[in-house]
Formats: structure tokens, sequence, C-alpha cells
């Protein structure tokens, strides 16, 4: 019947088609199921050279009937012109069905979408690619013809600034064709502002290490998609039994993060490392006591309610066992002595404490030959931070990385370079937006979280600061009670969006434009008591503790909640991995 390739947005692509009708047919096919992924040139000779051979082996079934396979060449997220054009130069394009799977946002949790593009990071910011801007401006011209125009439009960075201007340039290219599209022509009444940051703006954040738990599973072990691998003892036989098969050659599993469907994992996700033992511990004892009361279970009436919960302790047990087993993975890495080091180094190059001390002790971390990865934020870090990094210093480090490590660095080097991570730096914006921002809070409770500094312990992401500066500057300027006070008092209402009134001498210095415009189009009020809803969208990632960050910025008002949406999720050792990848 059908034969179907699925080029990504490189091009490349791999083949399956459904074998029926003999064994040479499904010789044929057997072929096409091998492919793997290519180059664009070798993915339309490729789809020439099997549409030559389906058509060479085609045979009769026993009806005398003709087989043929149908090709349809399936891009994802769209197709690209080079790709067009080589199959078109080939004669093979007029053979085949071309389709298109637009795929914008996918829905991670119920408050964060993803593009799910974790290239977007090194094509836009190393290669200057520009599509990722492109496909981040459809999608949220996606969410403005559902929800309508957005009020306001604010955000940091030149990345962004481009997001912005294409975004209103769409638009204007849609009521130009169609001036009565009522969802382009009236203001939202859920949406109040839309946020959009690169992270050109911040490149410190990423570089240091999280201290959520989301955060250091994806540190330690990396979350892709919303998948982690673990082991496969760590599950339990009914737990993986919903997991996808072993890895090859490996006794681990991929299993799902899941805040939708994983209780246990939705309360702890967004809490410090710190506490999330002493969680674990009460929810075992209440596990276990809901257990016990299968004993107490003395009518027929009662025992049938035992076993109408008991599916739901064991799902309860089994997430249990899972997280139990991460938390002492995670125990373990976090007790090391030189876990300890980097994070005293990075939390002083952030402070400013010292910065000659914190460059040698970086160099001390690669003459042990720590991993390189470690080393490279570091030194990063100390760049982007302005630590007194001079020419010689850093001259130095990059040719004694490449004798402790190998040559086979030096692309990544190279492209540090390009981002803006590797380069000289005596002094750093970022030092005055410290003092003003309040980027280091000395009174940090991670137990009950005041401040989004917490998601740290102690260094408040600029981004999230950029974030309240336009939409809580009140909780920026005053310490925000607690979500739930012990008094049970509700969570204030938010203040007004001000954008960057009042700080745009601070917010200017920093990397990349600044940008705060409202869009035209007809007022539409929103309902009395309405939840207002501001969209905040990054470009080029995110990291899973700035998501921690912005959850804590909703809890802290009863009547503002924030969507966080991104090209993908991010980190540290992701950014440097994805700049080797694809050098």
């Amino acid at each position: 019947m059908a034969g179907t390739a699925h080029p990504r947005v490189s091009g490349s692509a791999h083949h399956c088609a459904r074998p029926y009708g003999g064994a040479t047919c499904f010789g044929a096919v057997h072929a096409l199921l091998d492919m793997r992924m290519r180059g664009q040139a070798d993915s339309a000779g490729n789809i020439e050279a099997d549409l030559a051979a389906s058509s060479a082996t085609s045979s009769t079934s026993s009806a005398g009937l003709l087989l043929h396979h149908k090709y349809t060449i399936v891009f994802v997220p769209h197709r690209t012109e080079p790709c067009l054009e080589l199959l078109r130069s080939l004669g093979t394009l007029s053979q085949v069905e071309i389709q298109d799977m637009g795929l914008e946002f996918s829905v991670l949790e119920d408050d964060l979408l993803s593009l799910e593009d974790p290239s977007a990071w090194p094509r836009a910011f190393r290669d200057g690619d520009r599509t990722t801007l492109f496909r981040s401006a459809q999608a949220l011209m996606t969410m403005q013809s559902i929800y309508g125009v957005f009020p306001r439009v604010m955000g940091k960075g030149d990345l962004a600034n481009r997001v912005a201007d294409l975004l209103v340039r769409q638009r204007r290219e849609v009521l130009a064709s169609e001036p009565e599209n009522a969802a382009f022509s009236t203001h939202s009444s859920e949406i109040e502002a839309l946020v959009v940051v690169d992270r050109g703006a911040d490149l410190v954040t990423p570089l240091c290490t999280q201290l959520t738990y989301e955060g250091l599973v994806d540190e330690e072990l990396g979350i892709r998609h919303g998948f982690v691998e673990v082991e496969a003892t760590w599950l339990g036989a009914q737990a993986q039994g919903r997991t996808s098969a072993p890895l090859a050659g490996s006794t681990r599993r991929r299993q799902r993060l899941d805040g939708v469907h994983d209780a246990l994992f939705t309360a702890i996700r967004d809490d410090n490392f710190a506490v999330v033992g002493e969680k674990l511990h009460r929810i075992a004892r209440q596990l276990s006591a809901d257990y016990e009361g299968r004993h107490a279970a003395q009518t027929v009436q009662a025992i049938r309610a035992f076993v109408h919960r008991l599916g739901d302790l064991q799902s309860q047990h089994a997430s249990l066992r899972l997280h139990t087993c991460l938390t002492e993975h995670l125990l373990a890495a976090t007790k090391a002595e030189r876990f300890h080091r980097v994070l005293e180094i990075q939390q002083d190059l952030v402070a400013g404490v010292q910065p000659s001390s914190q460059l040698e002790a970086i160099v001390d971390l690669m003459y042990e030959e720590a991993p390189v990865h470690v080393v490279l934020r570091l030194v990063c870090l100390a760049c982007v931070m302005g630590a007194g990094v001079k020419q010689k210093w850093l001259d130095g480090v990059r040719r004694d990385l490449l004798q402790t490590y190998g040559v086979k660095y030096l692309p990544v080097l190279l492209a540090l370079e390009r981002v803006g991570l590797l380069r000289p730096a005596v002094r750093s914006p970022i030092a005055d937006a410290r003092r003003v921002l309040r980027l280091i809070d000395d009174d940090v409770d991670e137990r009950v979280p005041r401040d989004v500094s917490y998601v740290f312990s102690g260094y408040a992401p600029l981004s999230i600061r950029l974030v309240q500066t336009m939409c809580q500057r009140e909780a920026l300027m005053r310490r925000v009670r607690p979500t739930m006070p012990a008094s049970g008092e509700e969570p204030a209402a938010a203040t007004p969006v001000l954008g960057w009134n009042g700080c745009d001498e601070t917010v200017r210095q920093l990397p990349g434009a600044t940008f705060d415009f409202v869009q035209e189009a007809t007022p539409k009020a929103a309902a009395d008591g309405a939840v207002k809803t501001v969209v905040v969208f990054f470009v080029g990632g995110i990291t899973y503790a700035e998501i921690a960050a912005l959850r804590l910025m909703s809890r802290q008002t009863r009547d503002r909640r924030y969507l966080i949406a991104t090209t993908s999720t991010i980190s540290g050792n992701s950014m440097i991995a994805l700049l080797d990848e694809s050098s």
C-alpha cells in the first residue's frame, strides 16, 4: 500500500512500508526498513533508488493484480526548500506525495509547552540560523489564533526581539488578507501579556548547578523529552510494564517523569533537593499506614473499600520506589567532595567573592582531571560573570585544557567562543544587575521558599528576575510571604504589569535588545475574578530550575498564572554537548 519516509528538518529520512502480497514485495520493503538517518543528498538519492527498486520488484498476486507502492515524504516540522530542490533535480519529486507535519508546541505539563527543538540553541546562537525564530513566531501565532491577540509584548534579548517582530509581521499579513479575522483583531481576555526572553540575555543560569529535584535529575541523568533513563530495578514489576523495553545492551529503561499522573513527582519536583528526603520519608510512613489499614477492615464494605483503593496504593508504591531510588542516586552524587567544591566555586563566582581565588580553583580542578564538562562550565561562568578573566589566563586555560583532555575538544572551545561563553572579561554588566535586581539572597529559605533564589540556594536566576521586573515588581522590591502562610491567609493579589518602567537603565546594560509594546486591537475585558495568564517564552531553552521559579511566582498570587513556553529544556551539560555534537 504505502511506504512512508520521514525526513526531519535537516532533510534526512528513514523509510518504512507496509509489507504484503508476497515474498518479493516483502524483500524490497525489508531493505527500506534498514535505512538510517542520512543527509539531504543521501535522503533524496535513496528515495530515488527506492522508487526504482520498488518498481522493479513489484510482484503479481495470485489474482493477477499488480501491486504498487505509493511513497509519501512527511517533513517534520516542515519541508525545506533545499531538500525539495534536490528531489526535483533527481526527477523524484513528481513521484512522491509531500506532506508537512506542522508540529508546534508539545504539552509536557499543564503549565509547560515546548517546541522540543534542542538544536535551536546551537543553530540560533552559533550558526545564525533563524529557522527557530520563525517556528517560534508561528507557534505563538497559533496561540493568538485560539485565545486572541496578546495585549502586551515585552522581552529581553536580540533573538527575542526578532521573534516579537516576526509575530507582529505575521499578524499584519493575516489581517491584510483577512481583515475581518476576529482572533487577530481582538485582545485576548485570558492572556494578559507575552514575555519573550532569549538565552543570550542570561547565560549565567544554565551554567550553574540546578538544586531542585527535577533539575538535579536533569544534571545527573539527563531528561530528554520528559523521559529519563533509569535502572530497571528501580521501577518494580508493575511500573516496568508501563515503560519501554530495556535499552539495547543495557539494564536501563526509559521512564516518563509525568507530573499529570504521578502525584508524588508533582509534590517534590520543584523542591530544593535539601528537603526532598524528608518529604519522601513522610510519604512513605503515610503509605505504610494506609496499607496497614487493611487489618482494620472487618466488614464486607470495609474490605471492598480497601480493595477499591488497592490499585491506587500500588501506583503510589511504585512511584515512591522510583523516586526513592532516584534520590539515593542523587544523594550519592551531591555528597561527593568534588560536587561541593564545584558548587562553592559557582556560588562565589556569581556573588563576586574573591574572583582570583576562584580562577585558581578552576585550574586546580582541571589539573585533577575533573570531568571536562565541569571545567568548561566553570570557565564559561567565570567569563560571563566578568571575574577578572584576562586574555593571558584564558589562553593558558585553553592550552592546558587541550593538553589534559585532548585536541578533540578544540571545536567545542571554538564554538563556546563563538556563542560568547568563552571570552576575556574584566567586568560584566551583570555585576551591576546583581545589586539592583538582588540576584544574591543571603537569607534564602529552602523549606518554605519566599523568593525564587531557593532554586539555587541563594542565587536568583537573572532571567526570572527580569520577568519579575516586568510582572512582579512589588515582589522584587520586598519579600513575598509564603504561598501557604501558617495563618491560612490567601496569597496576595497580582500587581499590575509595569514593563521595564523604572528599571530601564539597569536592564539596558545587560546583553541584547529591550522591548515593550502594546498590540493595537479591540479591547476585550476579562470576567470579574478571572485568573490572568502571562505567557513566558524562552528562545534557546529553559532550565528546570527556572521552571520551578516561575511556578513559585504562580503560587505567590491568587489571580495570575505563568504559562511557560520554550524551544526546549536545557542544562549546562546539554548546552556544551549540543555545541560538541553540532561542531
